[in-house]
């Protein structure tokens, strides 16, 4: 009764697969850079005033937001199937149908409410799984992986697909030379697009001098809203990996109890021609920054020794 939920589990992994291997290719582009402005030629100014705006070069592919919305429609009806097997195990086909569906809620008054509809459905030890996956539970409920599977799916079906964004984040501190008293720096996280100031910094300036040795450290990465109530952004691979290790766990305590056996990997037919270069089996992505503090990524095969990797990233720091 299972293979059903576990092989839309295993559909969602293909293209969450796919989408790792797009953004890995994606990466390994010219696809942003970083502009500096300040104040540096201005020697009557006691205070050296510097802010770096995001350039970006390359949008995120459309398509990605539809590889979004694949993967989210099949790990959802993985737990939907999931419960209906549970279903026809304990009590046979409902008298209503539609109204079989794996809860997920983060309002404990509105799963009591639903629950009126389907715990007499199961056996009484899915029910308990059921109820201890459920969202609400935790202190912040919407920053659960279930939670953001329940809203993203549901934004995608019923409203419009998902914009890949970018999120800044910090990477690490602005770099200066230690003699410089640094008056205040900002360096903005979150959600940001072309034009957008991303760090800010002021320090006294040193006596007669035009030339600041600054070199400031950014990561870029695609995100996904996961809420608007509050609005909430979070790093694509992190959401997405998130809510796939959550649904997997729901699949593995379900297989469980209905006492069926695990499915054999190889007969899911996950898509292994994505392992060569996905993000998850695809060895590592080796970082390095240059004189400006921007940060270049380029991926480095599987078989690929540490020793090589260490060498390779040196040889490209050096190349630029």
């Amino acid at each position: 009764m299972m293979r059903s939920a576990w092989i839309k589990w295993a559909r969602g992994v293909e293209h969450q697969r796919g989408l790792a291997r797009e953004l890995r290719e994606f990466s390994r582009g010219d696809t942003y850079d970083y502009i500096r402005f300040d104040n540096a030629g201005n020697r009557s100014d006691p205070l050296v005033k510097m802010y770096w705006v995001l350039r970006v070069r390359q949008p995120y592919p459309e398509r990605w937001s539809v590889l979004v919305g694949d993967i989210l429609t099949n790990l959802r009806a993985a737990l939907d199937h999931t419960f209906w097997a549970a279903t026809i195990t304990a009590t046979g086909m409902p008298a209503r149908p539609q109204l079989v569906t794996f809860p997920l809620y983060g309002d404990k008054d509105k799963f009591k409410s639903k629950a009126k509809d389907l715990q007499h459905l199961v056996a009484p030890e899915f029910w308990e799984l059921v109820e201890a996956v459920q969202p609400f539970h935790a202190d912040q409920p919407d920053r659960v992986p279930l939670d953001s599977l329940r809203w993203l799916s549901n934004v995608d079906k019923h409203r419009a697909v998902h914009i890949v964004g970018r999120t800044a984040f910090d990477a690490g501190p602005i770099i200066t030379d230690s003699e410089y008293e640094i008056i205040d720096d900002e360096r903005i996280a979150g959600e940001v697009s072309d034009g957008s100031v991303v760090a800010r910094l002021r320090f006294r300036r040193p006596a007669n001098s035009t030339d600041f040795a600054v070199h400031p450290t950014f990561e870029y990465s695609p995100s996904l809203q996961v809420n608007d109530s509050p609005e909430k952004f979070v790093p694509l691979d992190v959401v997405m990996d998130a809510i796939n290790e959550d649904v997997l766990g729901i699949l593995a305590g379900a297989t469980r109890i209905l006492g069926e056996e695990f499915p054999d990997p190889e007969s899911l037919n996950v898509g292994m021609d994505q392992e060569a270069i996905a993000a998850e089996f695809g060895g590592a992505v080796v970082r390095f920054r240059s004189d400006d503090g921007t940060i270049h990524r380029f991926a480095v095969p599987l078989n690929t020794s540490e020793e090589g990797i260490t060498s390779g990233a040196e040889d490209a720091s050096a190349a630029q």
